[in-house]
């Protein structure tokens, strides 16, 4: 038995209230004079008896009355299994088979301890009941029982993040829509890292196992820095976690090649340079030996390996001049035809503002006739900074900038000032408010200076993407050429402009028609690396109205809101017929004694 107000079961002490009555009370039998005093004492001794009787009687009419007043105030309810199941009633079924569930415990991976608990609970659902089904990377199922039933047992790891609180969110919203009690039940590792707020109300049943994850080391980043990559080749920078602080056997492979093995420290950054390369598209993966959790034991990264891009720049602007000898020296740009630097060339150009600005009108005609969206406007005097782009995540001081305003075309803003577009990209023209001067920005003494201008020649240009490491299951935004993406040998035909998912860890390499013109490589999410689970303390400060349990036999827990029977009903007529009892027990005894 349980009770919806349990603080009302103090009035249980209102149930002595007549015990003690009855104990105080005196009734002495009422004298009457007889000629046989033994007659008389027969009389008194039976009247006695009867008066003990009617007392007792009274009694427990009264402490019954009360105690069933009491607990139909506390909502008294009862399991009501053995009285035939369940009311109609709404389950919403959190499955967390996201990556983390593949992790192996006694030989035995975690998604099948869940999937057995998730048919338990579908087990007890009847036809009446509305079920659906929410699990990592799949819309939500809605479905009988029995349908949800197979698509639990076909469940199979998916390598995306579910965000358990979004999750049990959503959950919340379908069992308040439909109508009638219900419940949340979610089924989980619970490692710390899914956790999040779920604000709101509703029954949240928490399955979770009761053993301790497995110690897992992984490879949680690989980055080949600046592409392309030149003939001399580059260097990738390797990151490991693990639970303990000793180094990890880490091997490094070029495509299906073996480089060499090396030992990387937890937390410290590991760099490799590689190389010389031939010209093409190849990968770099490191890799970590298997442990129970073979999902983050390798991260793989698309290298392009390319000449250097042809530039053609003004020798007197020696800040651009100084930074591209750097860039040249390590092979990221050659002199030549190519890129024109300043002013707008037949073919891809960096413009920025002319010095004199008597002449913006006759580069805004040139960019008119190259069919550009955007031209270069007003003067602008102010002192301000760039917002924080992938291009320039510092903020750069601007004091001298000119206007830029969209001409009607297509284009993309790629750095603001102030909010104000500074650097546009239409086509293969890239327009800047600034020249790289010290009297018009700080950009040329900054650190990010030559990084920024590699960028704007190798990628930026071109419009690929400026982060090639994406996230599985994140949309990534695909740049306006691309065609198709090509995974495995198995080509996904896109929308340029559009926005993709990467189902599957993996390179992808980016298709305009037959030429390749990009790549990416697609990772688990570094979250599901760390395995810790949460305490029930957090669990439980995160959703209100949790109630935790293992996985072995918390099933039989569910439909518990419609799994008991309501108790007031009974407890009241009970009461009712206390007190009429005790009424026609007192009105015989008045009759007697009257």
């Amino acid at each position: 038995m349980s009770f919806t107000l349990p603080w009302a079961l103090l009035g249980l002490i209102a149930a002595g209230i007549p015990l003690f009555l009855h104990l105080v009370q005196r009734q002495d039998p009422r004298e009457m004079v007889f000629p046989a005093v033994r007659y008389l004492e027969d009389t008194t001794r039976d009247h006695r008896r009867r008066l003990q009787l009617r007392h007792v009687l009274l009694l427990v009419l009264r402490t019954l009355l009360i105690v069933c007043l009491v607990l139909a105030a506390a909502g008294a309810t009862i399991n009501r299994r053995g009285l035939g199941g369940h009311a109609p009633s709404a389950l919403a079924l959190v499955v967390d088979n996201s990556a983390s569930s593949a992790a192996v415990h006694d030989g035995e991976a975690t998604l099948s301890g869940l999937i057995a608990a998730a048919t338990a609970v579908l087990d007890r659902a009847t036809i009446a009941d509305r079920v659906w089904l929410l699990t990592a990377g799949a819309p939500v199922a809605a479905g009988t029982a029995g349908e949800l039933r197979s698509a639990v047992r076909d469940l199979q790891t998916a390598p995306v993040r579910l965000d358990l609180g979004a999750a049990i969110t959503q959950a919340r919203d379908l069992v308040r829509t439909a109508g009638r009690p219900g419940e949340v039940v979610v089924i989980s590792d619970f490692q710390r890292s899914a956790l999040s707020d779920s604000p709101g109300a509703g029954d949240v049943l928490v399955l979770r196992p009761s053993y301790q994850p497995p110690a897992n080391h992984a490879v949680i980043s690989l980055s080949a820095g600046s592409q392309p990559w030149g003939t001399m080749g580059g260097q990738v920078t390797i990151g490991v976690a693990s639970s303990d602080t000793m180094p990890l056997p880490v091997t490094l492979w070029l495509g299906a090649r073996r480089l060499r093995d090396i030992l990387v420290t937890p937390g410290v950054p590991s760099v490799q340079r590689i190389g010389p390369l031939a010209l093409g598209w190849t990968t770099v993966t490191a890799s970590l030996p298997p442990d129970e959790f073979r999902l983050d034991d390798s991260r793989t990264v698309t290298v392009r390996v390319a000449p250097g891009a042809l530039v053609r720049w003004d020798e007197r602007d020696r800040y651009v001049s100084a930074a591209l000898k750097v860039l040249a020296a390590d092979g990221r740009v050659r002199a030549g035809e190519g890129i024109r630097l300043g002013p707008l060339g037949p073919g891809p150009s960096i413009v920025w503002p002319p010095d004199d600005p008597a002449q913006i009108g006759a580069v805004n005609r040139a960019l008119a006739a190259r069919g550009a969206g955007w031209r270069f406007g007003f003067p602008v005097v102010a002192s301000g900074r760039t917002d924080s782009s992938d291009l320039l995540p510092a903020r750069e001081a601007v004091g001298r900038r000119v206007a830029l305003a969209s001409a009607g075309g297509r284009g993309v803003v790629l750095v603001t000032v102030e909010g104000a577009p500074w650097l546009v990209r239409s086509g293969d023209v890239l327009l800047v408010g600034s020249r790289f001067d010290p009297s018009w920005t700080a950009l040329p003494f900054s650190a990010s200076f030559v990084p920024f201008l590699d960028a704007l020649l190798t990628r930026t240009i071109g419009g690929e993407p400026p982060d090639a490491d994406v996230v599985v299951g994140e949309s990534v935004l695909i740049p306006d050429r691309v065609t198709a993406v090509s995974h495995d040998g198995r080509q996904e035909t896109v929308e340029g402009g559009r926005r993709w998912r990467a189902g599957q860890p993996g390179s992808y390499l980016l298709l305009a028609g037959a030429d390749t013109v990009g790549g990416l490589t697609a990772s688990i999410d570094a979250r599901e690396s760390d395995l810790t689970p949460a305490g029930d303390d957090v669990v439980r400060s995160l959703w209100t109205q949790a109630t935790i349990t293992n996985l072995d036999g918390g099933a039989r827990r569910a439909f518990a809101v419609t799994g008991r029977g309501d108790l007031r009903g009974p407890l009241l007529v009970l009461a009712l017929c206390c007190a009429l009892v005790e009424t026609g027990v007192l009105g015989v005894a008045h009759r007697r004694t009257g």
